[in-house]
């Protein structure tokens, strides 16, 4: 049995860029603030 290994032993880069990141935590909290007032709306 013979072991195959890259050529390289470089980190693998993660793709996710901080502007595409950015817009998913924004997505994110005003999901999050959405849920807060619903909920608060339907205690009342």
């Amino acid at each position: 049995m013979k072991t195959i290994r890259p050529d390289n032993t470089d980190p693998i880069l993660l793709r996710v860029s901080q502007h595409r990141m950015g817009t998913l935590m924004i997505r994110f909290v005003a999901l999050l603030a959405l849920a807060v007032v619903v909920m608060a709306l339907a205690w009342r």
